[in-house]
């Protein structure tokens, strides 16, 4: 691979549309001859400094270095530029006329700095031969186009050449064009007249009565006033000067008045105000303008910078050309900027620029927004303890444990927290409930997933007020699921009959303040569905969510992903909902298809590896459920498969009853062909009647966490 070749390989690979530095994608060599040519086997990682991208199946790799490759192209355009002024003038045209051999031959020769191209027509007759040729000349590659025609064998030939080193590469006019860098710029020096300097004026006594900086500083900085016209005011002002240098030579003037009018030289170049104080040094500060940084030096802090256009200048055009060379070798670098909203983004460009791991913050406190303003208040000495006491920026995503200090006297003095119970006997022994978790329930189809968990919604509203969303398409019309929820709240059927109005109204307002379901009108997928969930949570108080079933969702599962990889990145992104909004989220997800029992109707219970699509289901859920229910037994089998921590529960079986009257699970003992337990009792109470009456703790619900 030639160069050239290799730097246009780079730019397309850094002008991939991506989201993050790592990615994976086909491989642009081997993917078409492959039987999967969608296999992201071509992994790439880029970075500030450069990167590297290898193909995993044919080993294809290319990488490099940012600073090398901008250091390598700009040699090339200093020879080019070098031979263009040297070649320029010289232009040559031959004819030659030899009668011996009947030869006409016309050549027209362009030295250059460019590569060489070479433009052949030739004619082979038995008695003349015709030759034009048109030349470009380069010190190292060359690019050759040759076309001939022979009389006696016509043949036709279009070849394009480029040589480098030891190699020849041909059809290269498919190559991607390059593309040069940007031409030098070329600043203007400025020029200051003399005539105009003020000997001791209003500027300094205002910099020194009304700011506070120490004249021995100004002195020592060079700091002058002059008489400058200000396109502000239209008219010369008086005005403090401030000299930008870089190794001792001017490089722009920056003049300011009273008013905070300022202007700097047209055409200067903008750098860093006392950028060669910083020079070699291990640690520097950055403030917002040289006011503030003339009051740090004040305070005995030399290695000090000035951004030189204040909190408008938060690209950092001007940064680019001094991080190498000024600013990475700092293990230190304190940013003492002003606490306004411009000020806040322009600290936050600095440290994103500069790195998190080195930067530190001054905090000036109540009644201060910068440097000066903290030494007119106080003085000298305080400035710098202030300064020195800058704070390291918190790592986002980082904690330790006295982050979690309230949290661990509270486990220290009253242990582990309980969790949340849902009231059912059996399953309390086995399983309490946490917000901030994943819990996957699946089980067969029919089997009753739905059912038991909304009697667990249900029990979770009624005893600890964990007001419930659904994101539940299968359960539509949204009234027939609202009328098994009713029935399961009061006890009874929803109907005129077995359900007085009175409770069927108070059983509607209820849910109607504390259930919610969500159905997207734009699509059904995890984005929507969780974007709603969130607002849900903010706006109504949602502490439950549930999912039913996971298949409904319109998963979009990108080329370059496994059907694997997809569910475990989208049940990361559950996880993640659930810890940050700080609910219960419960996922409800089929299993396979299984295989029916030997010499039985019945299938097998599934386990949570069975679902469909990924182990993820098992390893990533916090707590994990199976329901089964046995129709020739006349039971529910809800089996426990998993317990993130051991302080909420553990593996085991839970059998209920199933009321066909009011939707409603009773614990009840294993019934076997063996053992036939008696009938359970079966609970037909309105706890609502009961929730809304908290002097009644018969059936132990309270109002609330």
């Amino acid at each position: 691979m030639t160069r050239e070749e290799h730097a246009d390989y780079v730019r397309w690979l850094k002008s991939l549309p991506r989201r993050k530095d790592h990615f994976r994608m086909p491989c642009p060599e081997c993917s078409a001859t492959r039987s999967n040519p969608k296999d992201p086997s071509f992994s790439v990682h880029i970075t500030r400094e450069g990167g590297w991208a290898k193909c995993f199946h044919c080993d294809f790799a290319i990488a490099w270095n940012e600073d090398e490759m901008w250091k390598r192209e700009q040699k090339q355009q200093d020879r080019e530029r070098q031979k263009q002024q040297k070649d320029a003038p010289q232009h040559h045209n031959t004819s030659q006329h030899h009668d011996t051999a009947s030869q006409h031959r016309n050549t027209s020769q362009h030295h250059d700095a460019a590569p060489q191209h070479h433009n052949t027509s030739q004619h082979h007759d038995a008695a003349s031969q015709h030759r034009n040729t048109s030349q470009h000349h380069d010190a190292a590659p060359q690019h050759h186009n040759t076309s001939q025609h022979h009389d006696a064998a016509p043949q036709h030939r279009n070849t394009s050449q480029y040589h480098d080193a030891a190699s020849q590469h041909h059809n290269t006019s498919q190559r991607k064009p390059h593309i040069p860098l940007q031409p030098p710029v070329h600043y203007v020096c400025p020029v200051i007249n003399k005539n105009k300097q003020i000997m001791n004026g209003k500027m300094m006594e205002y910099m020194v009565g009304r700011r506070g900086i120490p004249m021995d500083v100004l002195t020592r900085m060079k700091i002058e006033e002059r008489l400058e016209f200000l396109p502000q005011t239209g008219k010369e002002e008086a005005c403090i000067c401030f000299p930008y240098l870089e190794d001792g030579v001017m490089k722009n003037m920056k003049f300011r008045d009273a008013a905070k009018h300022f202007k700097m030289v047209k055409g200067a170049e903008l750098i860093p105000w006392n950028i060669d104080a910083i020079k070699g040094k291990e640690k520097c500060y950055i403030t917002e303008g040289e006011i503030d940084a003339l009051s740090l030096i004040a305070a005995g802090l030399e290695e000090v910078v000035s951004v030189p256009n204040g909190a408008g200048g938060a690209n950092l055009q001007w940064l680019d050309r001094f991080v190498e060379s000024h600013f990475d070798d700092k293990t230190e670098i304190i940013l003492a900027m002003d606490t306004d909203k411009r000020g806040v983004e322009l600290r936050d460009e600095l440290v994103r620029r500069l790195g998190m791991d080195r930067c530190k913050v001054v905090a000036w406190g109540e009644g201060c927004k910068d440097a000066n303003e903290y030494l007119l208040k106080y003085d000298l000495p305080r400035l710098r303890q202030q300064v020195e006491q800058a704070a390291e920026i918190p790592l986002e995503g980082v904690f330790c444990p006295m982050d979690e200090w309230d949290t661990l006297m509270d486990i220290y003095y009253n242990g582990m927290p309980e969790g949340a119970d849902t009231g059912l006997e059996n399953l309390d022994r086995l399983i309490k409930f946490e917000r901030g978790f994943v819990l996957t329930v699946t089980g067969v189809p029919g089997s009753g997933k739905s059912e038991f968990v909304d009697e667990i919604a249900m029990r979770l509203l009624l005893r600890h007020d964990w007001k419930v969303g659904y994101f539940s398409p299968e359960n539509t019309p949204l009234a027939y699921h609202y009328r098994k929820l009713i029935r399961r709240v009061v006890g009874k059927r929803f109907e005129h009959k077995g359900m007085p109005l009175p409770e069927a109204g108070q059983a509607i307002r209820y849910l109607a303040q504390s259930v919610f379901s969500i159905m997207p009108k734009e699509d059904f997928s995890v984005e929507s569905v969780l974007r709603i969930a969130a607002q849900l949570v903010s706006r109504k108080g949602v502490k439950v969510l549930v999912v039913d079933p996971f298949n409904r969702f319109e998963h979009q599962i990108p080329d370059w992903e496994t059907e694997t990889q997809y569910i475990s990145r989208i049940f990361d992104e559950f996880s993640n909902f659930a810890v940050k909004h700080k609910v219960l989220l419960i996922l409800v997800a089929h299993p396979t298809k299984l295989r029916r029992e030997p010499g039985s109707k019945r299938w097998p219970v599934p386990t949570l590896y069975d679902i469909n699509g990924s182990a993820a289901f098992f390893n990533k859920t916090d707590y994990g459920m199976v329901v089964d229910r046995n129709d020739e037994l006349g039971q529910v089998l809800v089996r426990v498969a998993k317990v993130r921590f051991d302080h909420l529960g553990g593996p085991g079986d839970a059998f209920f009853a199933f009321s066909t009257y009011n939707g409603r699970y009773t614990p009840t003992e294993e019934r076997t062909l063996d053992h036939n337990p008696p009938e359970p009792k079966w609970e037909h109470t309105n706890f609502l009647t009961e929730k809304l009456k908290p002097e009644q703790q018969g059936l132990g619900f309270n109002e609330g966490e």
